[in-house]
């Protein structure tokens, strides 16, 4: 592979499954950064067979189970550390080491103080480097900040988080061009890469049935990659939309909607509720999605666990699960995808 994946999602159970079940080629040069908060990571009380279970361990082993020893980022800039004691990734870098899971820290330029004493200790303990995140206008002032940035550049991978303004970015492609062409120690980073994501937060302004969103952030990548760049830019995307963390809960009655990743744009099976007038249960527009998604003549259909389960849903009308399942079905379809797109 020339270029690397770099998959940004949030540790949810169905991104766990989604990425459990990708394939061997589809994990090659794949390194998912994951963006956790205290939701995703909890330990568990002791029971009569197991005793109590420290929340650095749980999650260390879902990571092993679900990616094994292969490299990932971990941003867990959201978590607390009580008064007095290190911020828990110092915790979570040890238990991955315990079980062979190869953890890269990750963080952003206005993370707190004890966040980025905290990933630097696990970089000198570890020496796997450090993922920092920043912005465009953080892109483009590199060398203001650079002084105070403590970790070798050379261990140090850059990504270009563009978030959910990727659109606004590629619309301006000469500058961002520039930008990158002009990057401060612009060879001498480990690697360079760029991130965002098309995926409005919700899709209330479209009616039910098929739509597509362009994936700007593939245009955008497409742009500095022929760009004849003095280094190589990777690739990486938000594979579980939105930005903004969700609720905790959602009211029953919502839209069934389903995401389906093609090369160039998000096809969209925009459902309605499943109460009130017009309303139709969860069960039928799953199975009606997949029928969709099957019959849609630009699907681009690849050998992965995704795919062949949206066929067997559409042929048998079984196996369609819940919303929860469909997680696991996009993110594996678009790791999948994505992976087997890039050069």
């Amino acid at each position: 592979m020339v270029y690397r994946y770099v998959p940004l999602l949030r540790w949810k159970r169905g991104e766990r499954t989604g990425l459990k079940n990708v394939s061997a080629a589809g994990a090659v040069d794949t390194v998912p950064l994951f963006i956790i908060g205290s939701d995703q990571i909890k330990g568990k009380a002791a029971t009569k067979s197991k005793g109590a279970q420290t929340a650095a361990d749980v999650f260390a082993k879902e990571i092993y189970d679900a990616w094994g020893a292969r490299p990932f980022g971990l941003d867990a800039s959201a978590l607390t550390a009580a008064p007095g004691t290190p911020h828990p990734i110092q915790a979570i870098a040890a238990s991955c080491n315990a079980l062979g899971a190869t953890l890269i820290p990750a963080t952003s330029l206005t993370a707190s103080l004890i966040y980025q004493t905290a990933v630097a200790a696990v970089n000198n303990a570890d020496q796997r480097g450090v993922i920092l995140r920043v912005d465009l206008q953080e892109l483009n002032s590199a060398a203001n900040w650079f002084p105070n940035w403590t970790i070798p550049v050379g261990q140090t991978d850059l990504v270009a988080d563009f978030a959910d303004i990727v659109g606004t970015v590629a619309n301006m492609t000469a500058a961002v061009i520039h930008s990158f062409q002009h990057l401060h120690n612009a060879g001498q980073w480990r690697t360079v890469t760029t991130a965002g994501t098309s995926m409005p937060e919700n899709f209330g302004g479209f009616l039910a049935g098929l739509h597509t969103i362009p994936r700007d952030e593939v245009r955008l990548w497409t742009a500095l990659a022929n760009a004849g760049l003095p280094y190589r830019i990777d690739f990486g995307d938000y594979a579980t939309p939105p930005i903004a963390e969700p609720p905790p809960a959602i009211a029953w009655g919502y839209p069934i909607n389903v995401r389906y990743t093609l090369p160039q744009d998000f096809l969209i099976c925009r459902g309605v509720k499943t109460t009130g007038f017009g309303g139709v249960d969860m069960e039928p527009q799953l199975i009606g999605h997949a029928k969709s998604i099957v019959a849609y003549p630009q699907r681009n259909r690849i050998n992965c666990w995704a795919d062949d389960l949206i066929d067997q849903i559409a042929a048998t009308g079984q196996g369609q699960g819940n919303l929860e399942t469909w997680v696991q079905i996009a993110i594996n379809r678009h790791v999948e995808l994505v992976r087997s797109l890039l050069p």
